[in-house]
């Protein structure tokens, strides 16, 4: 379990008690600013930060430890992409990019294609 792990289960369980950033660092004793850095995985709270957060919400939270983690296949990814960006393609060459970056481009196999215009 990492900083940015964490952050996601304290902006999951804050929203799911209704409660804005400014609410939570309210009940919880600390700053908006502390929960912002939290819930971005700038910061990894301490035990008492976390019980505080508990408290605060009304429910436990719980972190499992050791748990091995389950990464998305290129598959799933694929889908999640195109479950925002729909029909959308992004052409990098057609903002005309720096040579390192052309380069770059070339050494993923991602060549110029016709220009669109």
């Amino acid at each position: 379990m990492n900083a940015s792990r964490i952050g996601a289960l304290v902006r999951e369980i804050r929203r799911s008690a209704g409660l804005t950033q400014t609410e939570l660092a309210a009940k919880a004793g600390t700053t908006q600013a502390a929960i912002s850095k939290i819930e971005t995985g700038r910061v990894l709270p301490g035990l008492e930060v976390l019980e505080r957060i508990a408290r605060a919400v009304g429910r436990p939270v719980t972190i499992t430890l050791g748990a091995p983690e389950r990464r998305p296949s290129r598959s799933e990814l694929q889908a999640r992409v195109r479950a925002v960006l729909g029909d959308y393609e992004f052409d990098p060459w057609e903002r005309d990019p720096t040579r390192a970056e052309a380069e770059s481009l070339r050494a993923d196999g991602l060549t110029r294609g016709p220009r669109r215009r």
